[in-house]
């Protein structure tokens, strides 16, 4: 699996040695705060870390003074593994305060310099987001409505999402306009990666 990573991710030395130690800290503290699903712990370089990978051919290039935050991180997944990758504008919002405290070891023991936000993303107030990325946290509509806030003309949403991403997409055009983009997974067959962007309140 890191022939993977180095093959198609340009993972050096200094990179592997950081995810191998993240993926130590979450084994090491799953038991007391239950970071991800008990079935994907053995499968856990495809299913958290590669499938958190993919989206960075995604992501627009960082911009002075402008951010990306994981909402929902969690575990820090995707926030923490494009912080390994060397992207210097993530933020992580966890409403958890176990999980928050598991990410500032994590920040602490890989030296990564992500800001962490232990509150609900409803009470993060900034005008400067121009990446909202999201794995798991919601449905498209209920991600957009507790983000609208953060959401600018040019703010681009790239989420992760399963086999009813297309019935979630229409739910969410009753309220919003927006265009999108799907690309499919390289961990999932009914996965794939939207990416959102021009998003407006009808």
């Amino acid at each position: 699996m890191l022939e993977i990573l180095e093959k198609n991710y340009s993972v050096d030395k200094e990179k592997k040695r950081l995810l191998e130690k993240y993926v130590f800290l979450i084994k090491k503290n799953q038991e007391n705060v239950s970071l991800i699903g008990k079935s994907t712990i053995s499968d856990i370089w495809l299913r958290h870390i590669i499938d958190s990978l993919q989206i960075i051919k995604y992501l627009p290039k960082e911009e002075k003074n402008k951010f990306l935050i994981d909402v929902g991180t969690g575990a820090g997944l995707p926030g923490v593994v494009l912080a390994i990758m060397g992207r210097s504008d993530v933020l992580l919002c966890e409403k958890s305060p176990k999980k928050t405290n598991f990410l500032k070891e994590v920040l602490k023991e890989c030296s990564l310099n992500a800001k962490i936000y232990n509150c609900r993303i409803e009470d993060i107030i900034m005008n400067n987001i121009a990446i909202i990325v999201s794995r798991a946290y919601a449905s498209i509509k209920k991600l957009i409505l507790t983000n609208i806030h953060l959401i600018s003309k040019e703010t681009i949403l790239v989420i992760h999402k399963g086999k009813k991403h297309m019935k979630e997409i229409s739910e969410a055009k009753k309220e919003f306009a927006f265009n999108f983009k799907k690309f499919d997974s390289i961990t999932s067959k009914e996965g794939v990666i939207l990416k959102i962007e021009n998003i407006i309140r009808k």
